[in-house]
Parts: C-alpha cells; structure tokens; sequence
C-alpha cells in the first residue's frame, strides 16, 4: 500500500498542505507581532528607489510571501499613501525577498524542526493568555518547524516519485510542451497562493532527479512567477483604481519577462548546468536570478509605468453636484454664477469642506467602535470632495484678491483660504492614517478595552462639537464665539492628556485588551489633538489682537450665557 500511487499522491497533498500552512502560521506571527509597523514603515521607505526595493525584499522576508507585500501595498496605495511607482518598486523588492526566503529553506535546514517544534510550543504556551511579543515568536517558530517537516515529507515522497516510471514518463512529455509546462505551474501557483510552496516543491522534485531538462526546469519557474502575480490582481479587482494600479502594474512587468524568458529560453536554459550546488538550490537561484533580472530591466521605467496606468485605469466620474463647488465658480462653469455676495458665497463653500471633515470623523468613529474597515473606501471618497472643494476655493480667493476687495474682505478671504488648507490636511490625516487603524487591529485580531472605547468616544464626539462650533464661528464672525471654540480647544488638549494617563494606568493595571491596543490608542489621540487644533484654527483668526481678552469672553459667556 505505501508504494503505490495513490500513497504518494496522498502523501504529496499531505505535505503541500502542511508546507502552506507552515507559511500561514508564520506570516501571521509576523503581522501580529509587527505588522502596524510594517504598514507605517512601507510608506517612508518609497524617498529613495533603492530603499523602497530593499524594503520590499525585507517584508516579504519576514512575511514569507510576497503576495501579502502585494495586497499590504494596494491597501495602502488605495487611501492614498504611497504613489504608483513607489508601490512598483516595492512588489519587484518583495519578488526578490521571497525568492532568497525559498533559497534558505532548501538549505540542510530540515533537522532544525525538533528545537524549533519545541522552542515554539514552550513560548506560545508559556505567554498564550499575554499579548507579548514572544507568544507572536512562539508562533512562528512553530510555522518555521512546519515548513521543514512539509519539505522533509516532499523530500522522501520526491524520491519515490522519481523512481516512477510512469511520473517520468508524464515529466519527459511536459519537456516536450514547455508552454503547458508554464501554464500548469502558474496555475497550481494561483491555486497555492503561494510562491515559495510550489517553487519549494518543485525544487525538491528536480532534486530527487524527476528531471535533468534545463529548459523544463526554467519553464517551470516562469510558470511560477506569472501564477504569483494572479492571486493580488483577483482580490483587488473590485477595489479603487488607485490599489488595481499597482497590482496591475506588476503583473504586467512580470508577464513581460516570463514572456521575454521564454523566447530566450533556450538561451538562457545553460545557465542551470553552471551554477553551483545541488539541484534545489540550483532552482532557487534562477528564480533569484529572474527577479533580480526584472529589476534591473523594469526599475528605471516604474514611473512611465505608472503615468500609463493613471491614464488606464480612471475612478468612474464623480458626480459633479457632490465633488464641486456649489456656491462659487468651477471648471465646469461656462459663464460664472452670480456673485452679489462673494465672500458669503466663499464661506457657504468652506461650510461644506468643514462639513465633510466632521462626517470623516464620524465615520471614523463607527469603524473604531463597530470595527468595521470596509467603510474606508467611504471615507476615501469624502476625502476626494475635500480636495476638489479645497482647488475651487482656493482659486476662487485668489481671484477675489485679485479683483480689488476692502480691507475687511480681504482679511476674511484670506483667514478663510488659510482655514480651509487646515481642514484639507485633516483631510489628509484622517484618510492617510486614522482609517488603517482599525483594518490592522482587525487583522491582528486586537481590540480596545472597553475604558478605551468610551474614552476614544468622548473625544471624538467633543471634536466633532468643536467642527460644528467652528461652522458657527464661519456663519457669525463674531469673536464671542470665536473666544468659546479656542476655550474649546484648550479643553480638548487637557483631555487628550487626561486619556493619555488613564490609558498609561490601565496599562499599569494590566486591563484586558489595553496593552494590545496601546499604540492605536495614543496615535488616535495625537492625530485628533492635531485635527482639533486645525478645526478650531478659524477662532485665533476671528479674535481680536488680544488673545486674552478673547479668552475673558469665552470663559464669561460660557459660565453666564446670555
């Protein structure tokens, strides 16, 4: 029974699946362990090409996968975060980096199993009931010593496929059909969602001697790299232009080279016969040297690449009554509305950015509290009509300034053109940080005490009254009211400082979910703080010279409302 095919087949499903979920384990200890720091390292790393590559590599190295680097990326390139051609230059990084992870696990690494089985089980044993770091190195010790009994199994059930007359008979004909060679790898690759499991398989096939064929074994690896690229194009199919760009983009670089390989394939197909070591490693170093390849052809042409897939793929038309400008002249105005009242109709216009910065804070909210991410792409959205209302009133005040306006006017459009960029970078931070908050506590499986929810609520609520405060300041003008909205602003700061020590003594205290949820926590806090100073910003413009006495008022009029 062992010796027959059907055993084997088992017994290579068997280990195939374990292989993947060896990856699995591991990828996911990475994530919860550091995985808001992988988000928040990705962004930075794109100044430079050179980092943005060798970024890529690394987080792909340390998730095991670079089809998790692929899907991080379009997230991030969704919101905003990073440009087309930076999220290019990190997928090529991560090809690479998973394909030296792939080279190091074919290394005389499987007798490492036992210590690590061992060191992994004591230490997410020992911190199971904690959120400590070492319970996340726990667990990918455990996916690691997975990984090395998965490729222990391949090994020996590789041997006796080799020793098959009827698998070497199936291997020789694949020889003779490289194209249906590639397709059927690219195709158990999509199917796998993972790379480095088939790359590994196959390599340990090539390594009990399935096959000797050069140009079979370059097919193969080709068909590999093009089924890598199928699974991020699937899950972003249905997402915004912005993350489809990216992912597109590099499924398009890399169907150029498996296309490009494989027209020189028996020109390059020699390569396999000169490098040294054993087979498997052999293997792995062609996939290294294909990837390695790509760069160095494609990473000087990521921002033409990316100017094509702007032009490609465009965000269906908005509708114009939303994104433009109501009150005031826009693009699409031929002739001009009518301006008996152009500073009015200029203010009713930055109510309705201000407007749209309070629905973002409460739609933040609800993910926080609810969590629930997918309303991102809501806010994305409201993100896009701030901007568009922000270019409208912008070259609207430059043209009031231009047309000749009283002093006072001018001092009003200009506060107003100085608010209204202060809203539109709340924008930003609200759309490029806030809301990849609750996606990465999701993921890592982390939540909020329930202190922290109500605390968190508090201040988001008090920030929104301060927006509508700050639309009332707009509407008035008067400084009575604008003296109560920076009194307002002080008291949020207090607050803010307030949250900020009971959460530091809930962590003291060792409250349940607090210290998982302690960096989402304060970052949240900082962010409001910043938003808040620019949503109030408007009453430091309508006081009088004296700040103080602006103060004197609010407080007057806040104890003893008329």
């Amino acid at each position: 029974m062992q010796d027959s095919g059907t055993y084997e087949l088992t017994m290579i499903l068997g280990a195939a699946t374990l292989l993947l979920w060896g990856v699995r384990m591991a990828r996911t200890g990475v994530m919860r362990a550091y995985g808001s720091q992988i988000r928040r390292i990705l962004p930075r790393a794109l100044k430079n090409p050179l980092i943005a590559l060798a970024t890529g590599a690394g987080a792909a190295t340390v998730l095991q996968s670079s089809i998790a680097v692929a899907v991080f990326t379009s997230t991030l390139a969704a919101i905003g975060a990073i440009p087309v051609a930076g999220g290019l230059l990190l997928l090529l990084g991560a090809d690479a980096g998973s394909a030296v992870v792939a080279a190091l696990l074919t290394l005389n690494l499987k007798a490492l199993w036992p210590i690590l089985m061992f060191v992994g089980y004591s230490l997410h044993s020992i911190y199971s009931d904690t959120d400590s770091p070492l319970k996340q190195f726990g667990r990918i010790f455990l996916g690691i010593a997975i990984i090395l009994i998965a490729l222990t199994f391949m090994s020996q059930v590789s041997s006796a496929l080799a020793a098959s007359d009827l698998i070497r008979t199936i291997i020789s004909a694949l020889g003779d059909e490289l194209f249906i060679a590639l397709l059927l790898f690219a195709i158990l690759t999509w199917l796998a969602h993972s790379s480095i499991a088939i790359l590994l398989f196959w390599a340990s096939l090539v390594q009990a001697g399935i096959t000797s064929d050069p140009a079979l074994i370059v097919a193969a690896i080709l068909g590999i790299n093009l089924g890598n690229t199928i699974p991020p194009i699937i899950m972003t199919w249905n997402q915004a232009a912005q993350a489809r760009r990216v992912v597109l983009g590099h499924g398009a670089i890399k169907l150029t080279g498996v296309i490009a390989g494989f027209i020189l394939l028996r020109l390059i197909d020699g390569l396999y016969d000169i490098i040294p070591g054993e087979p498997s490693f052999r293997v792995v170093v062609l996939h290294i040297l294909f990837n390695c390849s790509l760069i160095v052809a494609f990473a000087g042409f990521v921002n033409p690449l990316a100017r094509t897939l702007d032009k490609l793929l465009v965000e269906a038309a908005k509708p114009a009554d939303d994104f433009g400008p109501k009150y005031i002249p826009g693009q699409a105005d031929v002739v001009g509305k009518t301006e008996l009242f152009p500073v009015t109709a200029l203010s009713r216009e930055v109510l309705r950015i201000l407007g749209t910065i309070q629905n973002m804070l409460e739609v933040t909210l609800d993910m926080l509290i609810s969590a629930r991410p997918e309303k991102a792409l809501e806010i994305v959205r409201m993100e896009d009509k701030v901007n568009a209302l922000f270019k409208a009133v912008r070259a609207y005040a430059v043209d009031l300034t231009r047309k000749g306006i009283d002093d006072h006017d001018q001092r009003k459009v200009t506060a107003l053109l100085r608010y209204t960029a202060s809203l539109e970078n709340s924008g930003d931070v609200i759309c490029k940080t806030m809301i990849g908050i609750p996606e990465a506590m999701k993921k890592e499986g982390k939540q909020f005490s329930e202190e922290g929810k109500d605390e968190l609520k508090a201040l988001f609520d008090y920030l929104i009254g301060n927006a509508q405060l700050a639309a009332e300041v707009i509407m008035s003008w008067q400084p009575e009211t604008a003296g109560i909205l920076v009194q307002r602003k002080r008291d949020f700061k207090k607050m803010c400082h307030d949250s900020s020590r009971q959460h530091i003594k809930r962590l003291a205290n060792d409250v349940s979910n607090a210290m998982a949820s302690s960096s989402a926590h304060l970052d949240l806090i900082s962010d409001m703080r910043w938003i808040n100073t620019q949503v109030s910003s408007i009453g430091y413009d309508v006081l009088p010279e004296s700040e103080d006495s602006g103060d004197e008022n609010a407080e007057k009029l806040i104890v003893h409302p008329e």
